[in-house]
């Protein structure tokens, strides 16, 4: 069977204007001339037209397809792949947007602005990042407390996360300085609410490489806020010191 340009179109379901931008481009050159010497399809075509479709529904350009249409098997691999790493990067954003959401629900959710919401978010993005840090340092059973999967621990958790930068956005409306008795409070009953104290290493060689391996971590945080909570740690670390 030969088919010319348009009926080949009609009965694959595609356009003229798209095969012959397939013809141009090297991936479905129709397999045969006719006595006229034009180009017309044939069976075997439709083979190619069905592979081609498959790979862009799977996500591949026509480009990519033309650079590898013959490797078929090596696709499929390379694309599953793909598609398996971009489902991952999406149910990572859809968990990180169910966090906010949940946090939301909280009264004092209404203090947050557009820095707070962006500091927060971008502290659960890079968590599997710290998580794979904290492995070489701490038991899996801290990671576990710090970075819970329970969805409930995980939640409290966020709330004290969230806590701790309102405590600073507080502090910056009042004026209030870092190692002021209410600042220094509520740091400590944060503290003890969210675990932080495990990170803290008995180790000080290991306590030192941790924090140079979490530092450039800080960046995401905005300076004033680093500094602020940088001297409210240092304040609280001194009292803890004295009291022992």
């Amino acid at each position: 069977m030969q088919l010319t340009v348009s009926k080949f179109a009609k009965l694959a379901g595609t356009t003229v204007r798209t095969l012959r931008h397939y013809r141009q481009l090297g991936i479905l050159v129709p397999s045969q001339k006719n006595e006229n010497d034009h180009y017309v399809y044939i069976n075997e075509d439709f083979k190619r037209l069905h592979e081609i479709q498959l790979l862009q529904s799977l996500g591949l350009s026509l480009n990519e397809i033309k650079a590898s249409l013959d490797k078929f098997d090596e696709i499929i691999r390379v694309q599953e792949q793909s598609l398996k790493h971009r489902r991952k990067a999406i149910d990572c954003s859809l968990a990180l947007i169910k966090r906010i959401k949940l946090l939301k629900e909280k009264d004092q959710f209404n203090e947050l602005n557009s820095e707070l919401l962006m500091l927060l978010m971008n502290s659960m993005r890079v968590e599997e990042d710290q998580k794979k840090l904290l492995q070489k340092y701490v038991s899996t059973d801290i990671i576990e407390k710090v970075f819970p999967e329970n969805i409930s621990k995980q939640t409290y958790l966020d709330e004290q996360l969230f806590n701790l930068v309102l405590l600073v956005h507080r502090a910056t409306i009042h004026d209030l300085k870092p190692d002021h008795p209410s600042i220094q409070q509520q740091l400590k009953d944060i503290i003890a609410n969210t675990q932080l104290n495990h990170l803290i290493l008995h180790d000080e060689e290991k306590n030192e490489e941790l924090y140079k391996n979490v530092k450039p971590y800080e960046s995401l945080i905005p300076k004033h806020t680093m500094d602020f909570l940088t001297e409210a740690f240092e304040v609280l670390n001194t009292k803890k010191q004295s009291s022992i």
